[in-house]
């Protein structure tokens, strides 16, 4: 008898334990699940339980893979992956459908379920060898595989894709898509990608990355990663980032960058800021004038050492959502400067939260030129 209830009992936390953390739909949404060795592109089978439903595969990344398909760098660009150490990549629009789009697919783990809500989430970063930037992309759900055997677009209904459908152009920092889907019932398959015609969806073509050494690729390439489909109870236990921060994340604060000449280098230091979206770490076109100045100083004596002070606005500070912000803007920086040849060693990080604004008021002027990155030039 004793033999049989210690057996129920660990058989009991067993299932509890899988029901609390295996309640993700998706097997294996963050790719680290490999069989096999990636040797070339287009190869997202190696990844547990992924495929892709026409001829132009998805590519598969991999820290454990080098020659042109490991991460963080790779042969379309340079990005720490959301979760573990894999992330795919897709091709979601290309001028012309010059290229053939890519999509990502999988079986999930069990059939929708008829009106339930489902929570979903996944996460893009443009690759920095893009010349394009796109909207659209987005999931649909089939109780059917989706098997095209040629290189065609997939148009169907998109069920799910962010709430604002942007175009999602920024190079550094993974992008949140979340959003609610309420199921038809019996759906089995995900697929990940642009569904829409090439005349229907906005793009931007884009100058080429400066840090970035490759070659560009003529299309918008997304790296996707941490995909999960979950089912809730109620609307409010899908935690998208919320809306009211919509109005600060679209407003950046600008100033142009200081013309050097004739400027000491601590002066340049001193009057060069970064600014940022709410929420945001990643770089706008107009910081890469700053940071080539930074660079510049940098270059010109090696005996110089950095600081990058890091800042959040006041609503960012008490955002459980984004701890630690502020050492992120720092490293996006400390990064772009190592690409650049500057040593790790000559610069140092000091986060320093919302404890310096540059303004007091609360105003959207105000909390837009506190979330900035300074610099302290030490000689």
């Amino acid at each position: 008898m004793k033999k049989i209830a210690i057996s129920l009992l660990s058989l009991t936390v067993g299932l509890l334990s899988f029901a609390q953390d295996d309640d993700n739909m998706v097997e294996n949404g963050s790719f680290e699940q490999i069989e096999g060795k990636i040797k070339r592109e287009g190869a997202i089978t190696a990844a547990v339980g992924w495929m892709s439903p026409t001829k132009a595969a998805a590519d598969l990344f991999s820290a454990k893979v080098k020659d042109g398909l490991g991460t963080p760098e790779n042969f379309v660009g340079y990005e720490e992956p959301k979760e573990g150490k894999n992330y795919a990549g897709i091709r979601i629009f290309s001028y012309n459908d010059k290229e053939p789009r890519q999509y990502l697919s999988t079986k999930l783990k069990l059939p929708l379920r008829k009106d339930a809500k489902y929570c979903i989430k996944f996460y893009v970063n443009l690759a920095e060898g893009s010349k394009y930037a796109a909207n659209n992309v987005g999931i649909s759900f089939s109780k059917k595989q989706y098997n095209i055997d040629e290189n065609k677009t997939i148009q169907v209904p998109t069920d799910m894709m962010h709430r604002d459908n942007p175009v999602i152009n920024a190079f550094f920092g993974w992008e949140e898509v979340c959003g609610i889907y309420t199921a038809k019932g019996g759906e089995k398959f995900l697929t990940l990608g642009n569904f829409t015609s090439n005349g229907e969806t906005e793009n931007q073509r884009l100058k080429k990355a400066k840090d970035f050494t490759g070659m560009s690729v003529m299309s918008a390439y997304y790296y996707i990663d941490d995909i999960s489909v979950k089912m809730i109870d109620d609307e409010s236990e899908c935690d998208c980032k919320i809306d009211e921060s919509t109005a600060q994340t679209e407003y950046v604060y600008e100033e142009a960058a200081v013309n050097p000449e004739g400027m000491s280098d601590d002066l340049i230091v001193q009057y060069t800021k970064l600014y940022f979206g709410y929420g945001k770490s990643n770089f706008t076109t107009s910081d890469f004038d700053h940071l080539t100045n930074i660079e510049n100083v940098m270059k010109a004596n090696d005996k110089y050492k950095l600081t990058i002070v890091a800042h959040t606005d006041a609503k960012e500070s008490t955002d459980d959502k984004l701890e630690g912000l502020d050492t992120k803007r720092a490293q996006a920086v400390k990064k772009y400067l190592m690409d650049k040849g500057i040593l790790a060693d000559r610069i140092a990080i000091k986060p320093m939260g919302a404890n310096e604004p540059q303004e007091s008021g609360t105003d959207e002027i105000s909390m837009a030129k506190n979330r900035r990155v300074t610099f302290i030039l030490n000689q």
